[in-house]
Order: structure tokens, then sequence, then C-alpha cells
């Protein structure tokens, strides 16, 4: 009877029923079902409606509850107030005062929802304020992330009284991951994987929202998965960790201490907790990211301030470099034009001799110096062509047959039969492989052996030509395997026994290669000598 007459009064909504000889589960049925206002008649033995009302109270506080009564019961009336309900109806109902108090009651709903809502910003009770502000101060505390998560279920467990707790975070997968819990079970927290609409954590996490399960056995919607904990009540609390509009991840609560449900206040004050986890996550995040940032910054200061104190040492021996041969020129030319009458034409012969050498050098070190410039600055044209290693070498070594035969150099090449070309400029890529013979050959020993390989191998997963050049002069210290390959660096510093130059060779075999997008690198050696490594690439590198 009382259902036809809601039927009547609302024809157009989804109304869902329930016996009253069913009281177990009716609030989970509640929370399934997303109900918005819930009728019940007072009837039978024991009067069951009362119980299932009382059960709908406990997890949602702020629902709308209407009891129908049998008859004008003062008694009954009184009981059903006292447990909260929000208005009763009388037998027979009509579809006006249905009308009238479905309004009524979820009028007084709305606003007693923003009532609440109001009075929870303006006031948290002192538990709820100590525990956040435990959070906050472990948020500015905590070392790192994991002892952060740490802290956090552990004043959870502690602020609800429950048995089980565990924080789940979204991996780069999407899944959730356990990353901290309380109460579970030697190895769970490493084997558990979830995916997005997976159990109640999963549907949190697909969802966005709570779920609050007063006995999860009767709820329905979440079937029990095979070798999941048995919790020892079935009542289970599940929340979001969201930042702003993502979903970062879960917060699940179980067992309460007391055997009690959990209820709509438990749920408020986790998801709180989990607004502020978030926050303290992010926040983490965030000063992680400077700290990183902060470093980068740190090293890049570093990397200038040596590349200013490399630039200013080259600088400075360029300027002694220039000046000695310009001494010698200035010198000569003093002699021969205070005294040339009185010099005899051998000598003045050796003088003029002296400064075409020493213009010679002059020309040589000023050339290399704008040639670095130039590539360096990227303002040299390249004429970009596939080139044979092989032929590039032979052009380069024919220029240094004498100073090879000078050393008694024992010269051994070994190019595979199927090397590919690689893509360069000729005139760039002659100048490199002449520098590096040109420095092989000078910091060899006399008599020494000079190597030089080549085979294909790959860079960055593209094809790229992998070449070898060892000689057996003195061995780069360790410490020194980097700083050979920054600006400015000159290999006559390792090695006071051979001349200093002042790091044009090297510098424009760096800039040579930043253009041709390869790398160079020194490599172990079993004994005496500098291995060079490079790889050259066959084609132009896809950067992105």
């Amino acid at each position: 009877e009382s259902l036809a007459a809601v039927r009547n009064a609302w024809p157009e909504a989804e109304i869902v029923t329930r016996s009253l000889d069913q009281v177990q589960g009716v609030a989970d049925q509640v929370s399934r079902e997303k109900v918005q206002m819930v009728i019940c008649d007072l009837v039978g033995e024991g009067c069951p409606g009362l119980e299932a009302l009382q059960q709908i109270r406990r997890v949602h506080p702020h629902l709308p509850l209407v009891a129908v009564l049998p008859d004008q019961d003062f008694t009954l009336a009184l009981s059903v107030f006292r447990n909260g309900i929000n208005d009763v109806l009388i037998h027979p109902l009509d579809k006006s005062t249905l009308l009238n108090t479905g309004n009524r009651v979820l009028s007084r709903e709305k606003m007693d929802a923003q009532l609440v809502h109001t009075q929870q910003s303006a006031k948290r009770s002192l538990d709820d304020l100590i525990l956040l502000k435990a959070i906050g101060e472990t948020t500015r505390s905590a070392e790192d992330l994991q002892k952060l998560l740490d802290r956090i279920v552990d004043l959870i467990q502690s602020a609800l009284d429950v048995d089980i707790v565990s924080l789940l975070l979204v991996d780069d997968d999407d899944s959730l991951k356990i990353r901290s819990s309380h109460g579970l079970p030697d190895g769970v927290r490493q084997n558990v994987t979830i995916t997005p609409g997976e159990g109640v954590s999963g549907y949190v996490l697909e969802h966005g929202e709570p779920v609050l399960i007063d006995d999860l056995s009767t709820d329905g919607r979440f079937p029990p998965r095979s070798g999941v904990v048995r919790y020892r009540t079935g009542s289970l609390l599940s929340v979001p960790i969201r930042y702003q509009q993502r979903i970062m991840g879960v917060l699940n609560v179980n067992n309460k201490r007391n055997g009690e449900a959990f209820t709509g206040v438990d749920q408020e004050l986790l998801l709180m907790i989990a607004h502020q986890t978030a926050l303290a996550i992010e926040n983490m995040k965030l000063v992680g990211h400077l700290q990183e940032k902060n470093l980068e910054v740190e090293r890049a200061h570093a990397d200038l301030m040596k590349l200013h104190q490399d630039r200013t040492r080259f600088v400075c021996n360029l300027s002694h470099e220039l000046k000695t041969p310009l001494t010698s020129v200035l010198g000569f030319s003093d002699l021969l034009l205070n005294f040339f009458d009185q010099i005899e034409t051998p000598k003045i012969r050796e003088y003029i001799a002296g400064i075409y050498t020493e213009g010679k050098h002059l020309e040589h070190l000023l050339t290399g110096m704008l040639r670095l410039f130039s590539i360096d600055s990227g303002s040299e044209n390249w004429h970009w062509q596939s080139l044979s290693l092989s032929e590039c070498f032979t052009h380069v070594l024919r220029e240094h047959e004498v100073e090879i035969m000078e050393m008694d150099l024992e010269l051994h090449i070994a190019f595979a039969e199927d090397l590919m070309p690689v893509r360069g400029d000729q005139d760039k890529l002659e100048l490199l492989l002449d520098t590096l013979v040109d420095n092989a050959i000078k910091f060899n020993k006399q008599g020494g052996r000079l190597s030089i390989s080549a085979d294909n191998r790959t860079l960055h997963d593209q094809p790229a030509v992998y070449l070898q050049i060892v000689n057996q002069g003195q061995s780069v210290p360790g410490e020194s395997a980097e700083d050979i390959f920054q600006e400015y660096s000159q290999l006559g510093e390792l090695d006071a026994g051979k001349p200093s130059g002042v790091g044009i060779g090297l510098a424009t075999c760096r800039a040579i290669l930043r253009q041709m997008q390869g790398e160079i690198f020194l490599e172990p050696v079993d004994d005496e000598g500098t291995s060079i490594g490079l790889l050259l690439p066959t084609m132009e590198l896809n950067n992105g």
C-alpha cells in the first residue's frame, strides 16, 4: 500500500525497494544505489523498519529518512525522532502529503548539508586538528617521501584506532601500488598491483569518490578476491587522494579495534587526511624538484666558472704563444735595421730565415684560432656528404710521414672491410683527424707504436663508425680523463716533457664533433699510452 502511494507521488523517479525481512546490508544498498531519500514502513514484530533506519543513519548521517507509522503512536514516533529520523507519516498515505514531506526533508537535508559544511570549515575537533597538525609537521620534517608516507599511515592508524591501514599511489602504468601500510601480512605490499576499476581501491581510483561499506559480505558491489587479506569486520572505508583534479592514490582503513562499523564522520575525517596527504606529497615533490634544479644551477655555475678559468688561461697562454714568435721577429728586425752594415751576409740570411719561421708560426696560431672561433660559433659553412674514413686518413697520414719517420714510430692501421662512410664535411673531418694524429705522434715515445682502427657501431640506436687512435706515450691520469675533453684543455699540461701549446687543437676537435653530432672519449689501456675513442654518425641523428 505504501509502495503504491510512493510510486503514484513520484511516477518518474527510480524507486529501489527492499523487504523488511532483509534488514542486514540495507546501508550498503543505499550506498550502492546512490539513494537520495528513504521512506520506510515501521510495521511487524520487533519493528525491523526502525532497525533498518538506524543502520542507514549510522553510515549516512545526512541522508533524508522518513518513517511511516501504522497509526498515531506517540511512543513510537518519539523513538523514531530520537534515532535521528527526519520526519514521520501516518497511514494511509496520499500524494499531496508525500510530496510535501519529501520536499520538506530534501530541502532540510540541503540546508543541513550547507550548515555541516559551514561548521566543518569553521570548526574542527581538537583531535582532528592535532592529527592534521602532526601531518603538516611530518611534511616539513620528513627527509624523503617514504618516511613521510610511513608517518602518515601511523597517524591514521592511531587516530581512527584501526588494525589495518594502506596507502596506495598511482604508478607510471596507472595502476595502484601499496607504498605504505600497517597491519598487512608480509609480502602483500610488494606483490599487490591494482588496476583502475579492480576491487574497492580500483573503484575509488576510477570514479574518484569515497566508498564506505557497512558490511562487505552483503554489499554486493565488490566480490571477494582470492588471496586477499581476510578482515575481522565487514566494514571498510576507502577514499581518494586527490590533488586538484588528479587522483594520486587511495587511502584504505579496515577493522576498527572496537568492532564497530565505520561512520560518515570517519569518512569525513579520512577525506581531510587524504587532502592533507595529497598536499604533503606534492610539497615533497616540489621541494625535491627545486632541490634538483638548485643542484643543476650549482653545477651549471661551477661549469661556467671552470669555463671562465679555462678561457682566461687559454687567452693568457695564447698571448704568451703569440708574444714569443713576435719577440723574435721584432728582435731580428731591430738588429737588421740598426746594424745592417755591420752584419755579415750569412747572419743576415739567418735573421731573415728566423723572421720567416716565426712569422709562419704566428700565421699558424692565428689561423688556428680564427678557425676555432668560426667553427665553434657556427658561422663556418659545412658541405655535408658521405665520406670514406680510409681515404681521409690517407690524406692526413701523408702529411705526417716525416714526423712518423723521425720518431721511428710503428704504424698499424686496421679498418673493417665493410666500414660505413661517415657524414661530415671533408675539410673539417680531415682537420679533426689531423689534430688527433698530430697529438698521437707528438705525445708518443721515440720508437713507440701508433695504432688506428675503425669498425661499425651504433650511436643512440643509429649506425655509426667507431674510431680508435692509440699511442704508447705517457698515460693520461684517471682524474684528468674528463678534463682533457673540457673547453680549452691542453694535453701538454699532462706531460711536462712535451710542448704545451694553447689547446686550440682539442677545442677545434670538440667544436667539429659537436656539429657532426659525434662523441669523443678516453678509453682504458692495459699498460702505457693513451687511447682516444670516437663515434662518428653515418647520418644526421634524430634528437627528438
